[in-house]
C-alpha cells in the first residue's frame, strides 16, 4: 500500500458551515489587526472568503479544506523585517478537523509560538480550537524564519480556543515518519489523501481513522486504527478491503482477519475487535508485519 502521496453529510456540512459563517464578519476579520506585533504592518486590507467561494482563493487543493469542514478564511498580508507575510485564518468544521488539515502542513522543523507550530521552507502552520492557520512568505523564505515566528506569536494571543492534538495519536506507536500522520474523518479525505483508493474503502460505513508511516528498512510501513460505528461494520470492512488487496480472510465470532502479500509485493495484516479495524501494511514478510500491527493499540 503506498499512503499518503465531502462527503461525510450534506446536511451536516451545510448547518455547521452556515453557523460559523455567519458569525459577524467584523469579529471574525478582527483577527486580522492592521498590526501584528512590534515593528508589523498590514499592507493591504482584510478579505473574507466563505464555504466554496474558497475556490476563488487558491488555484488548487479547496476540496481538501472542505473535506474537513471549512467554513471561510480570512488573509491579509503584513509587512515584517524584511519580509511580507501572508496571514491565512482558516475556520473548519471542529477542534480535530483543525488538526486534520494541519497534518497535511506538519513535516518540517517544529518550533514554539506559545503552542506547537511547524515551519517548512518559508510557511509556519498551527491550528488553535477550530482554526487552522498558515503564514506564508514567498520571497527569501530561508530568511524569514524569525519573522514568521514573531508574527506567529502576536497572531496566537488573538485567536480563540485551545491546542489539543486528538487522543487516538497515542493508540499508534511513537516514531512516525515526520509529518506523514493522518486523521481521515470521512472518504472524501480519504480519496484525496490514499492514491491506491483502500482508503476510500476503508471508510465507506461510519468511521474515522488514524494512519502514520514508519521507517522499516527498506520499506515504509503504514499503520491504520479506524473506529466503527457497528461491529459488523468494522468486519464488512476488513473483508471488502482484504478482497481489494488479494489478502486471505478468516472469521470467528462476527470478526475479521485477514493477511497476505498485496499486489505492491508487500505484506498487510487486519483484524477487527469490537469495531476498531487494524492494519498494517508494507512489511517485507508477514511476522515482522504481525510484529508492527501488534504496536497498535
Amino acid at each position: 500500500m503506498r499512503a499518503i502521496c465531502v462527503f461525510s453529510s450534506v446536511m451536516m456540512f451545510l448547518a455547521s458551515t452556515s453557523a460559523l459563517a455567519a458569525e459577524d464578519p467584523g469579529k471574525v476579520l478582527g483577527y486580522l489587526p492592521d498590526k501584528l506585533g512590534a515593528d508589523s504592518a498590514a499592507s493591504n486590507a482584510a478579505e473574507r472568503f466563505v464555504g466554496k467561494r474558497l475556490f476563488d482563493y487558491m488555484n488548487g487543493g479547496a476540496e481538501l479544506y472542505l473535506a474537513y469542514g471549512f467554513s471561510d478564511i480570512s488573509v491579509r498580508k503584513y509587512k515584517k523585517g524584511a519580509s511580507e507575510v501572508s496571514v491565512e485564518i482558516y475556520r473548519m468544521g471542529s477542534d480535530v478537523d483543525a488538526y486534520g488539515i494541519y497534518a497535511h502542513r506538519a513535516k518540517g522543523q517544529k518550533v514554539d509560538i506559545g503552542i506547537p507550530a511547524t515551519l517548512a521552507g518559508g510557511m509556519l502552520s498551527f491550528f488553535k480550537g477550530s482554526i487552522y492557520v498558515r503564514l506564508v512568505v514567498a520571497v527569501n523564505p530561508d530568511k524569514a524564519k524569525d519573522d514568521l515566528v514573531a508574527v506567529g506569536k502576536a497572531l496566537t494571543a488573538l485567536l480563540p480556543g485551545q491546542t489539543k492534538f486528538p487522543a487516538e495519536i497515542g493508540l499508534l506507536p511513537g516514531g512516525a515518519v515526520n509529518g506523514s500522520m493522518r486523521y481521515l474523518p470521512n472518504s472524501q479525505t480519504a480519496k484525496l489523501v490514499w492514491f491506491d483508493g483502500e482508503g476510500d474503502v476503508l471508510l465507506t460505513k461510519q468511521s474515522k481513522a488514524f494512519f502514520a508511516l514508519y521507517a522499516a528498512g527498506d520499506n515504509d510501513i503504514g499503520l491504520t486504527r479506524a473506529t466503527f460505528e457497528k461491529k459488523a461494520d468494522a468486519a464488512e470492512i476488513c473483508l471488502a478491503l482484504a478482497k481489494k488487496l488479494g489478502l486471505k480472510t478468516a472469521q470467528k465470532d462476527g470478526e475479521c482477519s485477514a493477511a497476505g502479500q498485496t499486489p505492491d509485493e508487500v505484506y498487510a495484516i487486519m483484524t477487527t475487535q469490537d469495531g476498531i479495524l487494524r492494519w498494517a501494511s508494507g512489511g517485507a514478510d508477514l511476522k515482522s508485519t504481525q510484529n508492527w500491527l501488534k504496536k497498535i493499540k
